[in-house]
């Protein structure tokens, strides 16, 4: 868990003056406290003093001022020792929240800096558990990684003012802590082996819960509530049978040391009243040594509490570190090369791709210039959409390479590359931000009459100006719903502005009704006018302008070329074509073909 460890002290290196003022406070706190106990032992010794002198009929000139003096020092002590008990919490806090959103932003910076395959590769519900669970299970280890160091300064203060008291009681009352030690390692190490298993169970049942907010409607059509309510209060009970496996083992490690605490303490009783009784030790030193005894027992429980805290919350910090530490697979090379001018040609060459050994992609050959459309096309699961993300650089080739103007795309800066592209996928993509940010992000820089110009192109001005707000209305997460066509023009809006040399369509029309198509297909049509397009569709019709078109079988091309001679030539294609033109017959509707 280096990582892990590092960053905390990165972040405090930022803020010195923080770490200073908790170790002041933490120490002030503890001497104030230590100077109560030896003050009220002043008082004791005092006021027995006064009352052997009452009784023999002396009395002792200036006691009873000496006491009224000591009551006064106990009062200063006793509100110092609050206030730097208050301002320690307080600058703890501070800490924490240093550290709490320090991490935060770390891990949002981290995982948008990650590759498009480490995100294929993992649930949502795993990594929104880290960036939002685990960096909380992180604050509660801060907090109680500063109570550790808090109350063992504490504990530490009283300690040393019990062994000043009688050091002889001092080794009654605090064999204690050495004999709790291995035990209480030994129940630590379970209690973080649990939490492993406590956080996969959290991460099994947080899945179970964004499957059904997703697919509500799925599981209401298929009257599957019982079934998927069964399942997920399934994952639910695993959670809290192995969350309540681990307090046990935590309970454990409390019961065990107030036992022996408790041993202890009677202990001390017995041998310090022999003490008293055979007049080695007085009595004010011996209450005020129970109190100091029985005052650090507070704090070496909460020792413990913390330490274990610590330990509950091990596997967040382990996911935290485990995430901190990986890398991006694709990444620009030592010598990369800035793009200077608009590419005019991409092509592919030989071009290769798997996953685990098992090819997707193989051997891909073909180029396309500006101003022209390759149309790719083929049966589901071809790797139609895998080509579009290595020809993005989404994805590293397994072989071959993809080139811009004759260049390897890994020799280019990835920027630069990312910086020449638009993409209009199948699934439009709205962020929980305004309409008007929503076409902006595609040139963060552009005006408003410039978004507005790119709305229009899109055919999605009219919309947004009868929204409530206009180009003002949320969309997204909790903003107002769009249409999928709605949504998929204000995504053609977007790459509009960006206004790219090189466009990428995957299906940019698909899942869209009749009217909704011809919307954005028009929309489409402005947007690819002099631009080097690739374009998968699912639809044959709309790559009339292609200028050729590649077709995809398991992962190979088939075909490659314009529309007439695929069709004489192609047999896949053909068969592609026939069934989208075709209407099916009387016959081939009844018997399901």
């Amino acid at each position: 868990m280096r990582a892990a460890r590092a960053l905390p002290l990165e972040l405090l290196r930022q803020r010195p003056w923080l770490l200073a003022r908790f170790g002041v406070t933490s120490l002030g706190r503890a001497g104030f406290t230590a100077a109560t106990i030896l003050l009220i032992r002043r008082f004791l010794a005092g006021a027995l003093s006064q009352g052997s002198g009452a009784a023999g009929g002396t009395g002792v000139p200036g006691v009873a001022s000496a006491l009224w003096t000591v009551v006064g020092l106990l009062v200063v002590v006793i509100v110092l020792a609050a206030g730097f008990a208050y301002d320690a919490r307080v600058t703890e806090q501070k800490i924490v929240k240093v550290l709490e959103l320090g991490t935060m932003e770390r891990l949002i910076r981290h995982l948008v800096g990650l590759s498009a395959g480490f995100f294929d590769r993992r649930t949502h519900g795993d990594l929104l558990q880290t960036v939002r669970q685990d960096v909380t299970s992180l604050r509660t280890v801060s907090i109680a990684s500063a109570t550790l160091f808090l109350e063992a300064v504490q504990a530490a203060a009283l300690i040393g003012t019990a062994v000043s008291l009688s050091p002889a009681l001092a080794l009654w009352a605090f064999l204690v802590v050495p004999m709790a030690a291995v035990p209480i390692a030994w129940i630590a190490r379970r209690t973080l082996v649990r939490s492993f298993g406590v956080r996969r169970k959290g991460v099994a049942l947080f899945d179970a819960l964004l499957e059904l907010v997703r697919g509500i409607r799925i599981i209401k059509i298929y009257q599957g509530e019982d079934l998927e309510a069964a399942r997920t209060t399934e994952r639910a009970r695993k959670y809290f049978d192995e969350l309540i496996t681990m307090e046990r083992i935590r309970a454990l490690a409390q019961v065990t040391l107030e036992l022996l605490a408790g041993l202890s303490l009677i202990t001390v009783v017995i041998a310090g009243g022999f003490q008293v009784m055979k007049g080695t030790l007085g009595w004010p030193e011996l209450l005020a040594f129970l109190m100091a005894a029985r005052a650090a027992q507070g704090p070496l429980n909460n020792v413990n509490t913390a330490y274990m805290e610590i330990q509950r919350n091990g596997a967040s910090v382990a996911r935290i570190d485990e995430l901190l530490r990986q890398r991006s697979e694709i990444v620009d090379r030592p010598d990369a090369r800035p793009l200077k001018a608009a590419p005019a040609a991409i092509a592919a060459r030989r071009l290769s791709f798997g996953y685990g050994g098992a090819l997707v992609l193989e051997d891909i050959s073909f180029e396309v210039r500006a101003g022209e459309t390759l149309g790719i096309v083929g049966p589901s699961g071809a790797g139609k959409t895998t080509l579009l993300n290595l020809l993005a650089r989404f994805y590293e080739p397994t072989a071959g390479s993809v080139l811009l103007d004759g260049e390897d795309l890994r020799n280019l800066r990835l920027a630069d590359v990312h910086g020449n592209l638009a993409i209009v996928t199948q699934d439009p993509f709205l962020f929980a931000a305004s309409v008007r940010d929503n076409i902006r992000c595609g040139r963060p820089a552009a005006s408003d009459g410039e978004v507005e110009a790119a709305a229009r192109a899109a055919e999605i001005h009219d919309e947004i100006l009868s929204m409530p707000q206009g180009y003002e209305t949320l969309l997204g997460y909790g903003g107002r719903s769009l249409s999928r066509g709605e949504a998929q023009r204000v995504n053609v809006a977007r790459a509009i502005l960006k206004n790219a040399p090189i466009l990428l369509l995957d299906e940019a029309t698909s899942s869209l009704d009749s009217s909704s198509e011809q919307r954005v297909q028009r929309a489409v049509d402005r947007l690819v006018a002099g631009r080097l397009v690739i374009s998968v569709a699912h639809r044959l019709s709309t790559l009339r302008n292609a200028a050729r078109i590649l077709v995809l079988e398991n992962g190979r091309v088939v075909g490659l070329g314009p529309h007439a001679h695929l069709l004489e030539r192609c047999p896949a294609y053909r068969r592609l074509w026939e069934a989208q033109s075709v209407p099916a017959s009387p016959e081939a509707l009844v018997s399901g073909r």
